[in-house]
């Protein structure tokens, strides 16, 4: 996927779609650049808008595409649809309340992707005249309540709706007007601007109103509807408002002395009113001071073709395509329009030419430029904090940041960096206070029971705050306090230290020249002590008095190992399971196997989706939540439900590695994360949503035997299968499948995924990362497809979407089947034993028989003995080369290799390799029978390579080695050639 990533920094006096004001709040986002490789239909893009489901739409010069945040549906137009008169070209698109998208093509025709049908169709498919309506000057017209308004030239204008995918018009004539524009104004009144003046239509009783407050010759005016008052841009430079409600007052007339006609016009949240006209840029008029002014940007490519502004408004914050060119957000405090990650003298990555673009409430920009294609701009919201020691300062080391520990007795932060310094902090406001300096690096801070700090210091040793004097000159990386108050130390380069009443004290067994090396430390709940060494973990066990170290003992078996023996942090759970963040080898939960007396590893890598094996530090939260780093990016793994979420630019994780060993989580579920430059404070209480329906979860895609199901691809179904809550699968053999995704884009990347086909278990099942599920060889029966989605953060808050599966039985178990059963009992019993005999007759003659070595299969279905045929006659060509692999079977089935699996096993009982098998050993009893061949020509015809390997599958299958087979066939041959030469 042709992607680009980078973060964008600007300057904000608010934040992104939240009506709280930040002033100096810097906003980072993400951008994804999609293009047709990624799978868009055209690059040319017109038109994106958003239906009442969440789906983002895409007009282009080539056809519609649906985007739900990981895939494209392609729509197509012209001549590759098959549709008559629909243009490849789109101008416009239009969603309604009920989730059809009209088109404007570029030929001014009217179509309409019908919901319920999955399909395109002429707005007037069911009028005679239709192919010659075209909408009069692109003057067309949506309103709230999912009625099009098209005016058509020479008829009037239509009213067009689809209620349950049915289309129905309407038609208002118009007496020789020509509608010049038009405005629905959500209360049953249309708004015209025509060649004689302006006009008002009640749509219940068809009566027009004229309203003298315009000339005829008044064209292309705009109109808004704004609390219920319709302002009106008249060619003159006037704004005319008018009460919307009968009898149509004019209210106020402001001159706004523009000599340009007005190409557009916005009344924004705080009352004031945006135009344009045919000059570049965009300006306001502010209604109380009778004010104008005007915004332009430096614009490299003007974009000459496009008339008028697009404005969305979230909270406190509003985005301006401006006319001709510039884009960007309106800061208000400033009166200024700011460049938003596109001004040409910083030779940004994309152009402030904007085609077309929309803005989503929870925060996600769907852009096209100039330079084509899709841009997604994700904007990052402020979930994590990032706090610092001192901001401003250039000193090295000043803001890294690796220790931690929770001050029990002043109720506050203690952080260390690696300056010697520490520091206490009032988590509540972030403000600091310096309370001690070492000099040198702190790595480890800790508070034994009776409340002394000790501090780890790799340069200067090991001391207790208060006392400037070192106990230990070593290198300390960290310190431990065990259950009997040892003092545990880990130091790089010396091994493990172990202090009682300050005093050092002995260990035995320790080993020379490896474990030496020592960053963590964590008592397990026997009381061991385990050190995590570069050479891997060293145990401690007491003994006596005394404490003797061990290696770890891991487990033989090759998939229980640690992947890695750079071990940089050990943690302890709520359950008492040591969990342990490796150089390289992901993270690992440690879990005793009694059986073999030696520990097994549980372990989460890059291909269980961590962005990186190389794990920086743990925490818990939660009980049930390991938080840890990986390199730059935060992750939490849920136990119980194996549940990952990766937090990253989006969630306000910014492009910085993390500190080694630097995580700590507050009594009060706070968490700290140390950085390089700074370090993050984190409440996990904020990634939770209030209502898992903001997840706007959906059923994207339904799919039988991995073909995606659409009345305009198949004639399986004629109606749209993801949204119609009910489907019945084809037949009892069908895989069948779903595919679905929360169109919430600003938290796709943080949503999981569970499914459950309620009636057949009561289990939920994690969703892999393609959102896609199937099921094959499911008992007949109806059934419910349960899918939810969530954040890990808050499993309670969820959205789900069910449909309703009916399974049907095979064809002899079916109702009609039944129906003839009773009918043939009603009879009587001579007739019963007659038809029974004769319904005996008739399954059989419908039964194809096939012979896969040594056993016959009867097959009810004509699909499931073609199919099954079709591999039987490859297999006829290829069973004797003996490179024939499983995957060129799968390829000539056109079938996934998870579904050819299915399939092959649900109808013959065999798995591929077994089928091919007991093919080729029918082929060696023909050859074996022939007697013209020695067994090793037999094996290698049949595909073996080597014949002693044959001999022992075909004893085990025949129960005879072929030599024996053989000579047992020629004894009945000989036997029946005797019987008959008696005979004559």
């Amino acid at each position: 996927m042709n992607k680009i990533l980078y973060q964008v920094i600007i300057c904000l006096s608010i934040i992104f779609w939240e009506a709280i004001p930040i002033e100096g709040q810097k906003l980072e986002a993400t951008n994804v650049h999609l293009s047709t490789s990624d799978g868009l239909i055209s690059n040319d893009i017109s038109d994106i808008v958003q239906d009442k489901f969440g789906y983002i739409w895409i007009g282009t010069w080539s056809g519609l595409t649906r985007y739900d945040g990981f895939n494209f549906t392609n729509y197509s137009t012209g001549n590759d649809s098959g549709i008559f008169h629909l243009h490849s070209r789109i101008l416009n698109l239009y969603p309604d309340n009920e989730g059809n998208i009209w088109m404007l093509m570029y030929d001014n025709r009217v179509f309409v992707l019908n919901h319920h049908t999955d399909k395109i169709q002429s707005a007037f498919i069911n009028s005679a005249k239709a192919v010659n309506y075209k909408v009069d000057n692109e003057k067309i017209a949506i309103d709230s309540k999912g009625f099009l308004y098209a005016a058509i030239k020479g008829r009037g204008i239509y009213q067009l709706k689809i209620t349950d995918g049915i289309l129905k018009n309407h038609l208002y004539k118009m007496n020789h007007l020509n509608i010049k524009n038009m405005l629905p104004d959500g209360n049953k009144k249309l708004w015209m601007i025509t060649n004689k003046g302006l006009y008002v239509l009640n749509l219940n009783n068809h009566k027009m109103h004229y309203l003298p407050y315009m000339h005829g010759n008044d064209k292309d005016c705009k109109m808004i509807i704004h609390k219920g008052y319709i302002f009106i841009g008249t060619s003159d430079g006037k704004i005319l408002q008018i009460n919307s409600n009968y009898p149509y007052s004019t209210v106020n007339t402001y001159n706004l002395h523009q000599t340009s006609k007005f190409t557009s016009l916005y009344i924004d949240r705080y009352g004031l009113l945006w135009f344009t006209t045919m000059d570049a840029g965009i300006s306001h008029y502010n209604f109380a001071t009778h004010k104008i002014k005007s915004f332009q940007q430096k614009v490299p490519a003007p974009e000459s073709d496009a008339k008028g502004a697009k404005i969305f408004e979230y909270g406190s914050i509003m985005w301006i395509k401006m006319n001709h060119g510039g884009f960007g957000y309106y800061n208000r405090s400033k009166d200024k329009i700011e460049y938003f990650y596109n001004n040409p003298r910083e030779g940004w990555e994309l152009s402030n030419t904007v085609v077309t673009y929309y803005a989503v409430p929870e925060g996600v920009l769907f852009m096209s430029t100039i330079n084509r294609g899709l841009e997604k701009i994700e904007l990052i919201h402020r979930t994590m904090f990032m706090r610092y020691i001192n901001p401003n300062s250039e000193r090295y080391g000043i803001n890294e940041i690796r220790a931690f520990v929770w001050d029990r007795e002043r109720h506050c932060m203690l952080i260390g960096n690696k300056v010697g310094d520490i520091y206490a902090e009032d988590y509540k406001t972030g403000n600091k206070k310096k309370i001690a300096s070492y000099g040198g690096r702190i790595y480890g801070l800790m508070q034994d029971h009776k409340g002394n700090i000790w501090v780890s210091n790799k340069d200067k040793g090991l001391f207790i705050m208060g006392n400037p004097k070192p106990i230990l000159t070593s290198k300390c990386y960290i310190t431990k306090e065990g259950h009997d108050g040892t003092i545990w130390v880990a130091t790089f380069g010396n091994g493990v230290i172990a202090l009682r009443h300050g005093k050092k004290i002995q260990l035995k067994n320790l080993p020379h020249g490896t474990f030496e090396k020592v960053r963590t430390l964590c008592e397990a709940n026997n009381g061991d002590m385990w050190a995590g060494t570069t050479d891997g973990i060293l145990i401690f066990k007491k003994e006596g008095n005394t404490y003797h170290a061990y290696p770890l003992k891991e487990t033989e078996k090759s998939n229980g190992h640690l992947l890695s023996d750079d071990i940089i942090q050990l943690v302890k759970d709520e359950y008492k399971h040591i969990w342990i963040a490796t150089s390289g080898g992901g993270i690992s939960c440690a879990l005793w196997n009694t059986d073999s007396a030696c520990w097994n590893f549980k372990t989460i890598s890059t291909k269980d989706g961590i962005p990186n094996d190389e794990i920086k530090s743990i925490t818990i939260c939660n009980k049930d939540q390991i938080w840890f780093t990986s390199d730059m990016a935060l992750c939490c793994y849920t136990l119980g439900s194996d549940i990952l979420t990766v937090f990253r630019m989006p969630d306000g994780i910014g492009n910085i590695q993390f500190s080694e060993g630097g995580a700590i989580t507050l009594p009060n579920g706070l968490m700290y994360y140390g950085t390089v430059n700074g370090y993050y404070f984190v409440n996990s209480k904020k990634l939770k949503m209030h209502e898992g329906a903001n997840l706007k979860l959906r059923i994207t895609d339904f799919y039988i035997n991995d073909q995606l199901q659409s009345p305009r691809l198949n004639s399986n179904y004629d109606y749209y299968i993801p949204d119609s809550g009910y489907v019945r699968i084809p037949s009892r053999s069908s895989i069948f499948g779903f595919r679905f995704a929360s169109l919430n884009y600003q938290l796709q990347h943080r949503v999981h995924y569970q499914y459950m086909l309620d009636g057949y278990d009561n289990l939920w099942h994690n969703a892999d990362s393609k959102n896609k599920v199937t099921f094959s060889n499911i008992p007949a029966g109806t059934y419910h497809f349960r899918v939810k989605a969530f954040l890990s953060t808050g499993k309670k808050q969820y959205d789900e979407r069910v449909i309703t599966v009916v399974v049907p039985p095979y064809l002899f178990a079916s109702t009609p089947a039944l129906w003839i059963y009773v009918i043939l009992i009603a009879c009587g019993i001579t007739l019963y034993i007659y038809g029974r005999k004769r319904n005996k007759q008739a399954e059989l003659s419908k039964m194809r028989v096939l012979k896969i070595g040594p056993q016959e299969i009867a097959f009810q279905e004509k699909n499931d003995y073609d199919f099954v045929k079709d591999q039987l006659d490859w297999l006829e060509q290829h069973y004797s080369e003996s490179t024939l692999k499983i995957e060129e079977m799968v390829d000539h089935s056109h079938l996934s290799r998870t579904s050819y699996y299915t399939q092959l096993k649900t109808l013959t009982g065999l798995s591929p390799k077994e089928f091919i098998s007991e093919f080729r050993l029918k082929k060696a009893c023909m050859y074996l029978e022939l007697n013209t061949y020695t067994i090793a020509e037999v094996a290698y015809r049949c595909g073996f390579n080597d014949p002693v390997y044959f001999t022992r599958i075909f004893k085990n299958k025949m129960n005879f080695t072929p030599t024996k087979y053989r000579e047992n066939t020629n004894k009945i041959k000989i036997a029946e050639k005797n019987t008959s030469a008696h005979s004559y």
